[in-house]
């Protein structure tokens, strides 16, 4: 009878012990069942990011920015050369980066923001002499963009200080960029012609661009516009076959694709 017994309450001990073993393992499943490191969820989450619909006029920049609504006018304290706009909503987040920078004792202004259409294709006729051909496009394609072909065409994008080569080899302009990439990935603002790219612009350590937004302008960009939608201009008919889009606009810092 004794022995009946203890057979008995060595079977109760035992499955009361392995009802708590299996317990442990399914809570564990349950709370690791799609881990943040697991790449298949990180690249569903990014298929189900909603891409907004832009008008192709913004992203060839045939708008006035003084008279829509969607840009706003940068206070002129922030700016070096001239009245800036930027688009509505990288203004505050902009201004951050500014303002902190100030209490940092970084001196970080503003060489240009927004430029429309008419704005690039200004400064574009100023590189392009008439008697052009595709070695002088090429030469000018090193640090300008052909009309309805810029970034700050959408207003995401900002020229920090200085275009000048020199001025980033100076040690004011080292410090200018060493801060900026240590803190402008903070607000938003990454760069975009870096150097570990084939082919495109130049390096341009002054160029930053407002990464959320400018995402939604260059998704649009590549379902929308096409050589003739960027009209006619100096150089316009090299627009294929230097292939623009892919070797230009497109050749950017990974971190925008």
């Amino acid at each position: 009878m004794n022995i009946k017994i203890l057979v008995a309450n060595f079977i109760f001990i035992f499955l009361i012990n392995h009802a708590c073993t299996n317990t442990s393992p399914n809570n564990n499943y349950i709370k690791n069942d799609y881990p943040i490191e697991d790449t298949a969820s990180q690249e569903k989450i990014k298929e189900n990011i909603q891409i907004r619909e832009i008008d192709k006029k913004y992203l060839i920049g045939k708008y006035n920015p003084e008279t829509d609504s969607n840009f706003v006018k940068i206070p002129s304290k922030y700016c070096i050369y001239r009245t800036e706009y930027i688009h509505r909503e990288v203004y505050d987040a902009l201004l951050e980066l500014l303002d902190y920078a100030n209490s940092q004792g970084i001196k970080l202004k503003i060489v240009s923001a927004v430029r429309n259409y008419d704005t690039q294709l200004y400064l574009w006729n100023s590189r392009v002499s008439p008697n052009y051909d595709i070695y002088t496009i090429k030469n000018v394609l090193k640090y300008l963009a052909m009309p309805g072909t810029s970034r700050h065409h959408w207003g995401t994008d900002v020229d920090f200080n200085s275009t000048a080569l020199q001025y980033y080899n100076s040690y004011e302009g080292i410090t200018i960029y060493e801060w900026l990439c240590e803190n402008a990935p903070k607000f938003g603002f990454f760069q975009v012609y870096t150097s570990n790219r084939n082919t495109g612009y130049n390096v341009e350590k002054w160029h930053w661009s407002y990464k959320k937004l400018a995402i939604d302008f260059q998704e649009n960009y590549k379902n929308k516009i096409f050589c003739p939608d960027l009209g006619k201009f100096r150089g316009s008919e090299f627009c294929g076959e230097l292939d623009i889009f892919n070797n230009f606009v497109f050749e950017i810092n990974s971190e925008f694709l």
